[in-house]
């Protein structure tokens, strides 16, 4: 796979990539790469923010980070095939012309973005809760959001949300592009009806992950 011209010119690659039998063992290891860090990164937030619990809850928050891990690993293969599965439906409507597999196939370099993506915020993410004094709260603190909300607060600083906020945008964005050629090729679309099918779970996905970031302000 050429992922120079992946990034730079997505057009070019997915045309070319088109003339080839379908194969999904390049876009396959792109989402497992993804999905096995962001389950390693969720682990790790996770151990972070239990730590507020009082030490005898501490073998039950370690079952639910890891419960946690494996579905941030297991939800980046169902991102996948739903991304996949709803462009293709919405392409049905612009009549396009295309096989499933080869639908997803091209899906999935789509998310070569969420893994550069996910590059950067793993570093800056470690470099602010690492130096984070997490306090041990006891369960009548727990019981109040307010106080919970301020610890949350104070574990991840606005400067991290913000910062995290911007890649997000930024990788949605970036999916918007890939996925736009993608469906083109991969359902023989125009250029106008490929990126109105790649919008909608673009949108979707994004709101999502942006969700997910921005519930810590």
């Amino acid at each position: 796979m050429n992922i120079k011209e992946l990034i730079l010119n997505p057009d070019n690659f997915f045309k070319n990539l088109s003339y080839r039998e379908v194969s999904l063992k390049t876009p396959f290891l792109i989402v497992l790469i993804f999905s096995v860090f962001m389950s390693i990164y969720t682990y790790y937030t996770t151990s972070i923010m239990f730590k507020i619990f009082p030490a005898d809850m501490q073998s039950m928050m370690t079952i639910s980070m890891i419960i946690a891990a494996v579905s941030a690993l297991v939800g980046g293969f169902i991102a996948w095939l739903l991304v996949a599965g709803v462009m293709h439906l919405i392409s049905m409507a612009f009549s396009g012309v295309g096989s499933f597999k080869r639908t997803f196939e091209f899906t999935g370099y789509g998310f070569i973005a969420n893994l550069i993506g996910l590059c950067i915020t793993i570093p800056i993410g470690y470099y602010f809760l690492s130096n984070a004094h997490i306090p041990t709260l006891t369960m009548a603190n727990l019981q109040n959001p307010i106080i919970v909300k301020q610890i949350m607060s104070s574990i991840f600083p606005k400067t991290m949300v913000y910062t995290n906020l911007l890649v997000g945008i930024a990788v949605s964005l970036w999916n918007l592009g890939l996925w736009t050629y993608g469906i083109k090729y991969a359902r023989n679309l125009e250029l106008k009806k490929a990126f109105i099918v790649a919008l909608i779970p673009t949108v979707l996905f994004g709101a999502y992950q942006l969700y997910s970031v921005a519930k810590f302000l």
